[in-house]
C-alpha cells in the first residue's frame, strides 16, 4: 500500500507495529525515525505513545545512545519526572563522568522537580555548602521545608540543623563578599571571578555577577574552562536571560560531562 503511493498515517502505524511485533526493531526504528522527521518538517508533535516504542526498540536493539536521543525528545514533548530521572541516572553512569559534577547534576533535578526525598534536599544544600554557595543551599532547604518534605519525621533535628548551618554561612558568606571580589580581581587566572560572579547570581544579582563570570571567563588561566561555561549558561537562565543561556550552553565541549550537561540544561530552557 505504502509502495504505491498511499498515505493514510494508519497505514504507516499498522506497518510500525508489525515490524514490532516480529521482533523486527530495527525496522521499526527506521520507519518511526522516517515519520518523527516528516512530523518536524510539518510543525507536527510525536506522540508519547510512539516515542516510547521508539525507546523500547532501541533498548531491544542495545542502542544506550539512540535510547537516550529518545529520552532527550520525551522530556522536551513529555516532560515528566520519571523521564528526567532515566536521562539524570544515564548520564551519570557514562564512562568518565567527573564526580565534581554531583553538584550540577543535583542542581538540575531541583530545575526539573526531580528531588526525591528528603536525601535529596539535604545532600544539594550540602554539596553547595561545601562548593561555596551558601544562598543555592537555603533555595533548597527552604523548599524542602515548604513542601514538608524537611522539617518532619525522625530526622527533623537533623533537618533544623541543617537549616541553622546554611543561614549562618549566607550569613558570613554576605559579609565577605567585597573582599572576596578584590582577591578575585588581584589573581593572576579567572577562577575566582567565576565563582564570584555565579555566587552573585545565586543571590540575586543577576547583572553583576553575569559580568563578573564574563570577566573571569575573558581573564582565562581557568583549569576547567567547560565547567565555567556551564556555569554562566546556568547563571544567565537563572536570570531570565534564555536566549544567551542558550547561546552559552551550546558552546560547551568536554568528554566528562559537561557537555551531557549543557544539553540537558539547553532541553530544561526550551520546556522553560
Amino acid at each position: 500500500y505504502l509502495k504505491e503511493g498511499g498515505n493514510n498515517p494508519q497505514m504507516r502505524t499498522v506497518l510500525v507495529q508489525s515490524h514490532y511485533l516480529n521482533n523486527d526493531f530495527a525496522s521499526a526504528a527506521k520507519e518511526l525515525n522516517a515519520e518523527f522527521a516528516a512530523n518536524e518538517k510539518s510543525g507536527t508533535k510525536p506522540s508519547e505513545d510512539q516515542l516510547q516504542m521508539l525507546a523500547t526498540c532501541y533498548l531491544k536493539l542495545n542502542d544506550h545512545a539512540g535510547y537516550a536521543s529518545v529520552l532527550e525528545r520525551l522530556v522536551i514533548h513529555y516532560p515528566k519526572k520519571e523521564y528526567w530521572a532515566d536521562l539524570l541516572h544515564r548520564i551519570q553512569k557514562k564512562p568518565g563522568f567527573a564526580d565534581r559534577l554531583a553538584l550540577d547534576v543535583f542542581r538540575l533535578k531541583f530545575a526539573s522537580d526531580n528531588l526525591n526525598g528528603a536525601g535529596d534536599y539535604m545532600e544539594l544544600a550540602q554539596l553547595a555548602l561545601q562548593q561555596g554557595y551558601p544562598a543555592e543551599a537555603k533555595k533548597a532547604v527552604e523548599q524542602g521545608y515548604a513542601s514538608g518534605i524537611l522539617g518532619s519525621g525522625s530526622d527533623t533535628e537533623r533537618h533544623k540543623r541543617l537549616r541553622d548551618l546554611v543561614n549562618k554561612q549566607l550569613a558570613d558568606d554576605q559579609k565577605n563578599l567585597a573582599q572576596g571580589e578584590t582577591q578575585a580581581n588581584a589573581a593572576k587566572d579567572g577562577t575566582g571571578l567565576v565563582n564570584i560572579g555565579f555566587n552573585d547570581v545565586l543571590n540575586g544579582r543577576n547583572d553583576k555577577g553575569i559580568a563578573l563570570m564574563e570577566q573571569g571567563i575573558a581573564k582565562g588561566g581557568l583549569k576547567r574552562p567547560e565547567d565555567a561555561k556551564l556555569h554562566l549558561g546556568i547563571a544567565c537562565l537563572l536570570a531570565g536571560q534564555k536566549a544567551k543561556a542558550m547561546q552559552v550552553l551550546k558552546t560547551v565541549q568536554g568528554s566528562d560531562g559537561t557537555a551531557d550537561l549543557a544539553r540537558l540544561w539547553l532541553l530544561q530552557a526550551q520546556r522553560s
